[in-house]
């Protein structure tokens, strides 16, 4: 069986950026070619087992972390903290982060 990977779109991503006050990346996440998405799908998908040990504390992980952490490390070259561990709120997100749309299935399905 294949590792699992975490699909999501370069604009969902900077908008998970932003949720946990990650605003420098948010601009480079939005500028992530399909190839490197890949690559930060796969680092989601290793992130997401019930065992890594995401440096997340008090709360229980949520797929939003690990959006973010999977970026943070790719872009960074390493695992470190959010800025913060609980979201902001959604309506103060800026507008070109608003509703970001997933990836159209036919960009990683087999085929």
């Amino acid at each position: 069986m294949g590792s699992m990977r975490v699909v999501f779109s370069a604009e969902q991503a900077a908008a998970r950026l932003w949720d946990y006050a990650e605003d420098g990346l948010v601009d480079r996440a939005l500028a992530l070619a399909d190839s490197e998405l890949r690559e930060v799908w796969s680092i989601a998908g290793r992130y997401w087992g019930a065992s890594y040990p995401l440096p997340i504390h008090g709360q229980r992980v949520v797929l939003g972390h690990v959006t973010a952490l999977a970026v943070i490390t790719y872009l960074e070259g390493e695992l470190r903290p959010l800025a913060r561990e609980r979201r902001r709120s959604q309506k103060d997100r800026p507008e070109h982060l608003r509703d970001p749309q997933p990836m159209p299935p036919s960009t990683y399905l087999p085929g």
